[in-house]
């Protein structure tokens, strides 16, 4: 959360600030040290009451009742925190540290924080989750839902660990029912048409390199150009899901495109917007403009990563090396794109078969040569034993040579 920086405004002292939220929403928060280093920070509806607030504070300082209200504000906090507030605690002290993508958890709390952002966390009931998931589910998959909801789960657990409430309102809570469909997977034809059917070069651009190189949504938009190396024709992958960099080969047409972009100055990102000389925050707009100008509206971002992941396979690729390339922690992730190369297992138990084959004949032929050494040598030991014979009866002539 960023610090407006406002150093005319008036009656603001040192411990007040103004901060900008993630949607833009200028704020009003206290932040004071305790005299045991402590520190109290807490978000005001306006100025008169954060003035009000730390002029409390102060006064207890002085005369040596900070902790009894210390103690005070801090059930006020928890008693009157919302699903808002602790959203914003969550992402800065919770995810930085155990997730290695925090910005998917920012992401799935998106819709909770608008729909159930202004409940207090002590309100909270199962009733009021069922409600978003109706809702939400009206617009997005059911798929998308649960994450949502499980990102809430996790952060209701991280509110308990910091006894902001005794209980978890939403144990063993029930997801919804996730239908399993066929994976739909574009083909060449249709990948090349959606990345020409999007006007805006750098979005254009952005869609075409996940579809060559099977990137996240996320892993192309945090793309650095120190990331690409032309010369060896790799994009090196540093802000994996797993934290664990890959590196995946640069076809023609992916280095194609990556020409074609502008460098905006004092920007390290790829795919930078010239206005805010900022990475592309949301490509979604250009994105789904394009797709439905082509007739592609079952498409999204992840598909992508699936058409490159089945044309490796189809192609001949090794389940292994896709796994790799993708950036699969597990190969049976991998193994889902296995029935897009039909013939896969028959080409590799004929390659198996061929080796096979090939070894028998070796060993058939060192078979062959070894019985024709021994009967050399055995007809060698017989004649040989056959001339001593003679040599022992007295014959003058024991090779049979004639003369």
């Amino acid at each position: 959360m960023a610090i407006v920086k406002n150093p005319g405004q008036k009656g603001l002292s040192m411990a007040i600030n103004r901060e900008r939220d993630r949607n833009g929403h200028v704020r009003i928060v206290v932040s004071k040290r305790w005299p045991d280093k402590s520190r109290f920070r807490r978000y005001c509806p306006n100025t008169t009451v954060a003035k009000k607030t730390l002029a409390r504070i102060e006064e207890s300082i002085a005369m040596g009742t900070w902790r009894d209200l210390k103690e005070e504000l801090a059930r006020g906090v928890e008693a009157s925190m919302t699903i808002e507030q602790l959203a914003d605690i969550y992402l800065r002290e919770y995810c930085p540290i155990h997730n290695t993508r925090p910005d998917f958890k920012e992401h799935a709390l998106k819709p909770i924080r608008a729909k159930l952002g202004k409940i207090e966390v002590q309100a909270l009931r199962r009733t009021h989750v069922h409600q978003f998931m109706t809702d939400r589910s009206k617009e997005v998959s059911l798929a998308t839902v649960n994450r949502s909801v499980a990102v809430l789960k996790n952060m209701l657990t991280f509110a308990v660990e910091k006894e902001f409430i005794e209980a978890h309102p939403l144990t063993r809570f029930r997801m919804l029912p996730e239908e399993m469909k066929a994976l739909r997977v574009m083909t060449l034809e249709e990948e090349r048409r959606l990345v020409d059917a999007i006007e805006e070069p750098t979005i254009a651009a952005y869609v075409a390199l996940p579809g060559e190189t099977g990137l996240r949504k996320q892993e192309g938009l945090n793309l650095r150009w120190e990331h690409i190396n032309f010369g060896q024709r790799i994009v090196s992958v540093e802000d994996t899901k797993s934290g664990k960099p890959r590196y995946v080969p640069l076809s023609d047409y992916a280095i194609e495109w990556l020409n074609s972009l502008v460098r905006v100055i004092g920007c390290p990102y790829v795919f930078a917007q010239l206005d805010t000389r900022d990475r592309w925050a949301d490509p979604r707009g250009p994105f789904e403009a394009g797709r439905e100008k082509d007739g592609l509206d079952w498409v999204g971002f992840h598909d992508l990563r699936h058409f490159r992941a089945t044309q490796w396979v189809m192609r001949g690729v090794d389940l292994r090396t896709v796994q790799e390339l993708l950036g699969h922690s597990d190969i049976t992730t991998t193994m889902r794109y296995t029935h897009f190369a039909p013939n896969h297992a028959m080409r590799t138990i004929a390659e198996v078969q061929e080796a096979e084959a090939m070894d028998a004949e070796r060993v058939r032929a060192t078979s062959g040569r070894k019985a024709l050494v021994d009967g050399n040598s055995k007809n060698m030991s017989s004649s040989k034993h056959l001339i001593l014979r003679k040599c022992e009866r007295g014959d003058s002539n024991p090779h049979g040579v004639s003369h």
